[in-house]
């Protein structure tokens, strides 16, 4: 139904679009047409959404309890004696006698010789090297200036202040200089040769005392006590520990666990399945019918204009409609 309205809807509009363009385009020397639209009644299916209320089969769970048997092993604890046989090692006190040496200290009075270094004083004569001066007479090459004074001639500029002033500006000075006559010294340097008395290092022995402190061994005599050790042998009685391996029996109580079978019912939920109907709103696409109005075409020498530039009658369709 969707299709069959879509198609229908398609036909139409080429055709209400097409007789708005030709009653746009109009001019004033188009005379009025006398041709006059002619409509007919259609049926067209329309799509509308409707909800309904629909019956649903849903799977719900519920819950149930439940009861099963099962055996159920319990620790229960018992007490038993147990005789067991084993070796100790039992401590035993035992006499033994033992020889023994001791050395007892005995003191005496001995003379004894021992050495003592006494100082003496002693003068001892040695050789040292001293140094000294001593005079010497020596020739040696001197230069002399056997120079002498001279008179020369120089010329003096005018120290009036014009004259300064002519100076500083780069100007010829107003006086003429003046020759002044000045000594001089002239050199003359002559070589000689000159006698020169001077003092020079001299190394020299010469012999010297001093005084030196040196010990002597000398042998003394003193008498002092001395200690002497003398070895005795003597005999005791020792108490030792031994450990003497004996049978022995021990009697113990054991706890011992046994475990015994026990029947018990327990209780335990399960989920289970079943079909439940419910009623769901549900939205539905139906086709309704609904009448419209369409323009029917004309003849085909109705729908020609009277001139070129008039467009044909609004109530005809273009030429491709095929009528």
């Amino acid at each position: 139904m969707s299709r069959m309205f879509t198609l229908s809807f398609a036909l139409l509009l080429p055709l209400v679009t097409a007789g708005a363009a030709w009653a746009g385009c109009g001019s004033a020397c188009c005379p009025p047409t006398t041709c006059e639209p002619t409509y007919v009644e259609k049926t067209v299916c329309v799509p509308t959404w409707v909800t309904e209320t629909r019956t649903v089969n849903v799977m719900e769970c519920a819950i149930e309890e439940r009861q099963r048997t099962c055996t159920v092993y319990k620790r229960v604890p018992e007490k038993k004696v147990i005789e067991t046989q084993c070796t100790v090692m039992v401590p035993e006190v035992r006499t033994k006698t033992c020889n023994y040496t001791v050395c007892t200290p005995v003191w005496k009075e001995v003379e004894q010789e021992y050495t003592v270094m006494v100082p003496e004083k002693q003068v001892r004569q040695c050789t040292r090297k001293v140094c000294k001066m001593e005079k010497v007479t020596e020739t040696r090459t001197v230069c002399k200036d056997k120079g002498c004074w001279e008179e020369q001639c120089v010329e003096v500029p005018c120290r009036c202040w014009k004259c300064r002033r002519a100076y500083r500006r780069c100007c010829k000075p107003c006086c003429p200089p003046k020759v002044c006559t000045k000594k001089v010294w002239v050199p003359n340097i002559v070589e000689e040769e000159v006698e020169v008395t001077c003092c020079k290092p001299v190394i020299v022995e010469e012999p010297y005392e001093y005084c030196v402190m040196v010990c002597k061994p000398e042998k003394r005599t003193r008498t002092c006590k001395v200690c002497e050790y003398v070895k005795e042998e003597k005999t005791r009685e020792v108490q030792y520990t031994v450990c003497v391996p004996q049978q022995k029996t021990i009697t113990r109580e054991v706890c011992v666990v046994k475990c015994v079978p026990e029947e018990k019912v327990i209780t335990y939920k399960v989920r289970v399945p079943h079909c439940v109907q419910k009623e769901v709103e549900v939205k539905v696409c139906k086709m309704v019918e609904k009448t419209v109005k369409v323009p029917v075409c004309q003849p085909r020498r109705c729908c020609r204009p009277i001139r070129k530039c008039c467009p044909p009658p609004t109530c005809c369709p273009p030429p491709k409609c095929g009528c």
